[in-house]
């Protein structure tokens, strides 16, 4: 039952952020010059996210 609050309230909401940040750089002009960047921040962003989710659930449980 933990998992499953954990899923709806933690990681959707996390998940939403994440989602709309992407959208605002990968839109953006700069993203056209720096592809580059616009992967590393983007992957950056979702490792970080996954070591975050992992250290709540574990506070979690």
């Amino acid at each position: 039952m933990l998992d499953h609050r954990f899923l709806g309230l933690s990681s959707n909401a996390r998940y939403q952020i994440i989602n709309g940040l992407e959208r605002v750089v990968e839109v953006s002009t700069a993203a056209k010059r720096f592809h580059v960047g616009v992967v590393a921040f983007t992957g950056g962003l979702r490792f970080s996210n996954n070591v975050y989710g992992r250290m709540q659930f574990v506070g979690w449980a």
